[in-house]
């Protein structure tokens, strides 16, 4: 049996927590765990900390040396605990016995799983299928790492962007890192895009959790998006699920978007750079754009927008129709 000192009541909520969420919990559960996460940046940490200690007594190997001295408070903890035993040792768990226990009994520890690069050059896109059995779609001059951890499923998405259709796991989240944000999920179907400073978080399937913003953490559910432009806040918008998706099927989907926005997409499928004259600053699309060959796109946005294009030795100019002599 282990003893514990009298814990800080955050603490014990964040055990709690944890424990509650290894079993079988409901979307209403995941919903109050976020409002709890979200009241204190305390809670965050607390939650953290809990989580952190729990993975490194997880990988304590079963022939470790458990010799070592504790501190005076602290009597073992046998680890690897399952079921009905491993979730009643959570429920009366405090974070600083459980850190006591890491630092004094846990040696060695086993190294945890690696990182696995993936990337496209631009105008590839490429599918990928996950151990766990998620399947990730990635578009043109995207680059992005995985790791699948026993606790949790780790994708840091380094630029570009990616469809995720994540298989449901009870006890191990899909985490995606991108920039200074985290998007957790269990088990749905979104997309992001992140590139040349633009942040797009859309949902077609299940519930998503967004959080690192100024806005704090964000709930985005099906047709909902968190949009984030350079120099702007984030907003969160209706959008229509398949319009965000429509690039895995080679369309690319706009309405009255920005032209730098729609030139920022293009760029990544195309080998010529394309650029934007000033005097089309204002100009915005509608319309559908097939990937296709670079030439053919370009026409393409001739007839959606007042614009035409110059090409030069090494880049294709936007300009305004009525900027051109």
């Amino acid at each position: 049996m282990t003893e514990f000192l009298p814990q800080d009541p955050i603490q014990r909520a964040a055990a709690d927590w944890f424990a509650k969420l290894q079993g079988d919990p409901i979307l209403e559960d995941w919903t109050a765990f976020q409002t709890w996460l979200e009241a204190a940046p305390e809670h965050a940490a607390a939650y953290a900390a809990v989580e952190a200690v729990w993975l490194d007594l997880e990988d304590l190997p079963a022939d470790a040396p458990k010799t070592a001295p504790l501190a005076a408070n602290v009597v073992p903890l046998r680890p690897r605990a399952s079921g009905p035993a491993r979730r009643g040792l959570l429920m009366g768990l405090g974070v600083a016995a459980a850190a006591a226990i890491v630092v004094m009994a846990v040696t060695p520890r086993l190294t945890g799983p690696s990182y696995t690069d993936y990337a496209t050059r631009r105008g590839e896109t490429r599918q990928i299928a996950l151990a766990d059995g998620s399947r990730l779609t990635l578009g043109g001059a995207t680059s992005l790492r995985v790791r699948l951890g026993r606790q949790q499923r780790d994708v840091i998405l380094v630029d570009g962007e990616a469809s995720f259709d994540i298989a449901h796991l009870e006890n191990r989240p899909f985490v995606v890192a991108v920039g200074a944000r985290e998007v957790r999920v269990l088990g749905t179907e979104f997309d992001i895009l992140s590139h040349a400073g633009r942040l797009a978080v859309s949902v077609r399937r299940g519930l998503v959790a967004v959080s690192g913003g100024q806005e704090g953490t964000v709930k985005l559910a099906r047709g909902q998006q968190l949009l984030q432009l350079p120099g702007a806040n984030a907003q969160t918008r209706e959008v229509a699920p398949d319009a965000a998706f429509a690039w895995t099927s080679g369309k690319l989907i706009y309405d009255r978007t920005p032209l730098a926005e729609v030139v920022d997409d293009l760029n990544r499928y195309v080998a010529t750079p394309i650029r934007v004259d000033p005097s089309a600053a204002s100009v915005t699309v509608s319309g559908v754009l097939l990937i296709d060959e670079e030439a053919a796109m370009v026409r393409r946005l001739e007839l959606f927008a007042p614009i035409v294009a110059e090409t030069t030795a090494h880049e294709v100019i936007l300009k305004a129709k009525t900027a051109r002599r």
